[in-house]
């Protein structure tokens, strides 16, 4: 057992040696101490933890590892009443008088609010003690405490603790409590930078290289790098580095081995596109270095057609699917030959077929193609409008009325690819709803009508606006008359 914790001891002072060879400002202090003994508590009720105390002093090393553990190395000294451990009785019956107690602890300590005038701490760790000197009776403990640190000033300490130790010997736990000084030793270091001034090239720069500013982050000292904004490397004094000295720098620079001016790569034709993905590294172009004549999308050296624009689809020639002369990208009918702008024009009136809503019947352009109907059947519509009657309230045609159907009838007939819009209108006389159902009915009757005299249906349109479209004023007898009226009006297909 005893070498297990002496091997255990040697372990923590060397990790903690190792931690101390780093350089930086030195947490580094000695403690003094007054302690006092207390074996008596822990084998009666651990009442009068104060109580029974014998005296002893304190010189310790502690280090800070961090700003909140420290490492402890105390060595005490003093006189202590041991405790004779019984085996038979298994009990501690009496205690020695005033026998030299010698102790070594390596100990871990937790501080909080280590900045500020008060600063409670926790600690633990491993230790051995010696009774008169009698390193045959040497025993192992493991103290656990708590205390306080008041700072007196920067480099001073009141430090206040106590703590409870196990130990690995039956009837050897015990008390102890110290008070003392804790002296720091930290080296000066005008920069704060963690290297003492006797160990840093730059004593009044903060810095992270050894002490010196490193502004790219590079771990190039700002002193020593030619480019102390931009990371760099060694070998370049601190700037990027650049193996074919080209002015692009590697980590930047597509073709780091061979000079270039396109990211670092050559470009013979100088059109922006290096060799290296250039199809036509010897003729400048915009198309992957490539030229396109007639601005197709389709390089030079891909297109049949290269003077002349062309889809892809056609290898760069313009395609004519009807082979009317007329390249199908200019072509409003590129599936109909055609020789007016490479379109038909079916009935000959100058109007093509694309554009002429009566493309079998010749017609002007003004009436896009279609038939201009003549001012006597144009008159024969105006009068239908008026002259057509119902039976009052009611979508029943009067016999009178036929005439003027029959004539609407002939118009039809003779403009075959006119068709026709009905529609029925009323006064404001009676119920809005009323009203405009009969417009409807009104306008369907003359519809009907005309179908059963042979004409498609599909010519025909009916619809009714009631009394929402007045021709008249419908505070008259007369413009009330003009509102009551079925138009028919001509829709060339």
């Amino acid at each position: 057992m005893k070498r297990i914790l002496f091997s255990f001891i040697l372990f923590i002072l060397l990790t903690s040696q190792v931690s101390f060879s780093q350089p930086g400002p030195a947490k580094n202090g000695l403690t003094a101490k007054a302690v006092w003994f207390n074996y008596q508590a822990p084998n009666r009720d651990n009442k009068k933890v104060f109580e029974n105390l014998s005296n002893g002093f304190e010189l310790g090393y502690t280090r800070d590892l961090s700003n909140s553990l420290s490492f402890a190395l105390p060595l005490r000294i003093g006189l202590a009443n041991f405790p004779i451990y019984d085996n038979l009785t298994k009990t501690v019956h009496k205690y020695t008088r005033d026998k030299v107690y010698t102790g070594l602890d390596a100990l871990l300590q937790l501080n909080f609010y280590k900045n500020c005038g008060i600063s409670p701490f926790v600690y633990a760790g491993i230790g051995g003690a010696v009774p008169a000197f009698d390193f045959d009776n040497f025993y192992a403990q493991a103290p656990f405490g708590a205390g306080l640190d008041i700072r007196v000033n920067d480099r001073l300490k009141i430090a206040l603790q106590s703590d409870y130790r196990f130990a690995f010997e039956d009837g050897f736990d015990n008390w102890q409590h110290a008070a003392g000084i804790r002296l720091l030793l930290a080296p000066k270091d005008r920069d704060d930078d963690g290297w003492p001034d006797k160990m840093d090239p730059c004593p009044d720069d903060w810095g992270t290289v050894e002490g010196c500013p490193d502004a790219d982050a590079d771990k190039i000292a700002d002193k020593d790098d030619k480019c102390p904004n931009e990371a760099g490397v060694v070998e370049n004094m601190g700037c990027p580095s650049d193996m074919d000295k080209d002015g692009v720098y590697d980590r930047d620079d597509d073709c780091p081995k061979v000079a270039g001016t396109v990211k670092g790569c050559p470009d013979k034709d100088k059109d922006g596109v290096a060799d290296k993905d250039d199809r036509c590294p010897d003729v400048a172009g915009k198309i992957k270095g490539c030229p396109d004549t007639d601005g197709d999308g389709l390089v030079d050296i891909d297109d049949k057609c290269p003077k002349v624009a062309g889809p892809a689809s056609n290898n760069g020639c313009p395609p004519d699917r009807d082979n009317d002369g007329f390249p199908d990208a200019t072509d409003p009918c590129p599936d109909l030959a055609g020789s007016i702008g490479g379109c038909p024009d079916t009935d000959g009136d100058t109007v093509t077929d694309n554009n002429d809503k009566c493309p079998n019947t010749k017609g002007p352009v003004s009436n896009m193609g279609c038939p201009e109907i003549k001012v006597e059947d144009k008159k024969v519509l105006d009068v239908a409008m008026r002259a057509v009657q119902f039976q009052t309230g009611t979508a029943i045609i009067t016999k009178s009325s036929f005439k003027n159907l029959n004539e609407v009838l002939a118009v039809l007939n003779k403009y075959p690819e006119m068709n026709l819009s009905i529609e029925g209108h009323t006064d404001n006389v009676g119920d809005d709803a009323f009203n405009q159902k009969l417009s409807e009915k009104r306008a369907k009757a003359c519809a009907d009508y005309l179908i059963k005299k042979g004409i498609v249906a599909g010519r025909l349109m009916s619809a009714g606006y009631g009394e929402t479209k007045p021709i008249g004023d419908n505070k008259t007898k007369d413009g009330k008359a003009l509102n009551r009226r079925t138009e028919f009006n001509p829709v060339w297909r």
